[in-house]
């Protein structure tokens, strides 16, 4: 077989790889492109939810900085301190510079100033159906009580990377603004 022929066989077939004397017919090729489909889709669930449990850790790491007022607690160094303790724990982690510490305190703070007008404009935004499909992931399992918030975070948050929420917030006047681009 030229080439070419080869060329246009792979643009035509799916692509399976004999490493046996064995017949390979139409339905063994379905299966396999039916297997690599199914393992891509569980690969998107398994990163949806890693996104989505780091947020939700970042989210509450920033709470508790807040909320414990660690800085008039422990000094004005504990954010510096926190992040040598959690790097010195996980040094194989990239999450836990202070930069990103005070971006997840300043994360915090924007949102939870105003937690009513949080939930209204979260549930505005659930409420238009935009974000269903978004946040249907069945790896997640949500029940329609989570959906909305879980510890007081808003799940379409989870839909975001953190990159994205850290420019969002530092670029936004308001929670309004800052829910229409992660809308």
């Amino acid at each position: 077989m030229t080439q070419e022929n080869k060329d246009i066989q792979s643009k035509n077939e799916p692509y399976v790889v004999k490493s046996h004397n064995i017949h390979i017919d139409a339905d063994y090729a379905d299966w396999i492109a039916d297997i690599k489909s199914r393992y891509r889709s569980a690969q998107v669930k398994a990163a949806v939810k890693v996104n989505a449990e780091k947020l939700l850790f970042n989210w509450q790491l920033g709470r508790d900085l807040v909320q414990k007022k660690a800085e008039e607690r422990w000094g004005a160094g504990v954010v510096e301190q926190v992040s040598l303790d959690l790097n010195r724990e996980f040094p194989d982690s990239t999450n836990f510079s202070v930069r990103n510490l005070w971006y997840m305190k300043q994360w915090y703070i924007f949102y939870a100033e105003n937690p009513e007008k949080l939930k209204q404009l979260v549930s505005e935004l659930l409420s238009t159906g935009r974000y269903e499909k978004k946040i249907q992931y069945p790896s997640l399992d949500w029940s329609e009580n989570m959906k909305q918030f879980v510890s007081e975070f808003p799940l379409p948050f989870a839909c975001v990377p953190w990159g994205h929420h850290v420019r969002i917030v530092q670029h936004s006047k308001s929670i309004e603004e800052a829910l229409f681009y992660i809308g």
